[in-house]
């Protein structure tokens, strides 16, 4: 994760002036000068790490005298060489602890491969726990953390969560170089089967619209894959684009947007959802624009800090097909989006609220939706926006492909 080196200086000659001890910086802290530390610590941290579902910070001071203890953990090196040099130049003694995820001593293989269909990531290490994202086959995983069974693992769009040991495949650095390297096929129906045998018999798996996996020589009207676990089988040509020849070809115009969205008219909102198993709002639009090139941020209050802004004046003449709706409330002034659908013209917007459906802001139209209309934010535009954290190309994202 990214920050800005002017904001976080900014913070820290805020928080030296307010925090400075009385007394000479080279006598011990008291109790006084630790929660002083400890104040300018959690300020620090809420810069480093804006939002914990994309980013890890738990950096605490513990202890007194001479000698306190830094501990904690945090998924980014460059987030505790920030923390230890804002109390190194404090003057503050302390024994750094703050460890850095993943602890390479407990996780050998750092990487993973998603390797089920529809890999469902919770809030805790339990099947009861609340649904937050998905990822399909063949989604590259970073693995942080390891607890009876459970995997905290990070998405490609920086999202964080707990998926069960078999809904992923652990590799070292060297595996996923590998899988970098070989040929592969990406998956573009909505759903479909992974054969054992190539005339169609026998099922290894179901497979979903973005999956990606290894490509072998072809039988017939059907390709050989190889799933991340080492299972093999069979795919109708006709399903599959080389990753590669995807990649160069594929591009998030008004007319592909449009084609995508579409397709998936009908299917079921579910919480969490962001696959075609079942979609909440920001994980059909994550998806629309993902089946186009695009890995946007995972949820609705993430995605409305990228893109173009556009205030609600836009709508509908200024807007364009591909264009992010939001809708929510405001408190103090703050917008807060808690839905999220995009443009598709003529007034009318696509979104995943029940079902996939298509509602209008135009009270003459048949689909009006008053209370859309009611919490209506404002406009985030993805074409055209310079690409970084929260919209990445997947050509350029390296945990896909080397650049």
């Amino acid at each position: 994760m990214k920050f800005h080196k002017g904001l976080i200086a900014g913070v820290i000659l805020l928080i030296s002036a307010c925090n400075t001890p009385k007394h000479d910086c080279r006598s011990l802290p008291d109790r006084k000068d630790l929660i002083r530390y400890s104040a300018g610590l959690d300020s620090l941290s809420a810069v480093l790490v804006p939002d914990k579902r994309e980013g890890i910070i738990d950096a605490r001071l513990s202890g007194s005298g001479s000698n306190p203890i830094l501990k904690g953990e945090t998924d980014q090196q460059t987030v505790k060489d920030e923390i230890v040099a804002f109390l190194t130049g404090k003057g503050l003694q302390f024994t750094d602890s703050l460890n850095v995820l993943p602890d390479t001593s407990v996780i050998k293989k750092q990487w993973a491969l998603v390797n089920v269909s529809v890999c469902n990531i919770r809030s805790e290490p339990s099947h009861a726990a609340e649904l937050v994202s998905q990822a399909v086959m063949g989604t590259p995983v970073r693995i942080l953390k390891v607890h009876r069974g459970w995997y905290f693992i990070q998405t490609p769009d920086l999202y964080l969560g707990w998926v069960d040991a078999e809904g992923i495949f652990p590799m070292g650095s060297g595996e996923l170089q590998r899988w970098k390297d070989s040929p592969r096929i990406i998956y573009l129906p909505k759903t479909g089967d992974i054969y054992d045998e190539p005339s169609g018999n026998g099922i290894v798996s179901d497979i979903v619209a973005g999956s990606i996996l290894e490509a072998g020589d072809a039988a017939g009207t059907f390709t050989r894959v190889m799933l991340p676990d080492g299972r093999s089988g069979f795919i109708p040509k006709s399903d599959t684009g080389l990753l590669d020849n995807w990649l160069s070809k594929t591009e998030p115009s008004p007319e592909n947007l449009l084609k995508t969205a579409r397709s998936f008219m009908g299917i079921p909102y579910l919480w969490g959802g962001t696959s075609v198993k079942g979609f909440d709002c920001s994980g059909f639009v994550k998806m629309i624009y993902c089946l186009n090139g695009i890995i946007l941020a995972r949820d609705a209050s993430l995605q409305f800090r990228h893109g173009i802004r556009l205030g609600r004046s836009a709508y509908p003449d200024s807007l364009i097909t591909g264009d992010l709706l939001f809708f929510g409330s405001e408190r103090d002034g703050v917008p807060r989006p808690t839905h999220v659908g995009m443009y598709i013209g003529d007034t009318e917007f696509i979104h995943a609220s029940g079902m996939v459906k298509i509602n209008s802001l135009d009270s003459a139209r048949a689909n009006f939706s008053r209370g859309r209309r009611d919490s209506f934010l404002g406009v985030r535009r993805i074409s055209g926006a310079v690409p970084g954290e929260g919209l990445q190309l997947v050509s350029g994202h390296n945990w896909y492909i080397d650049n």
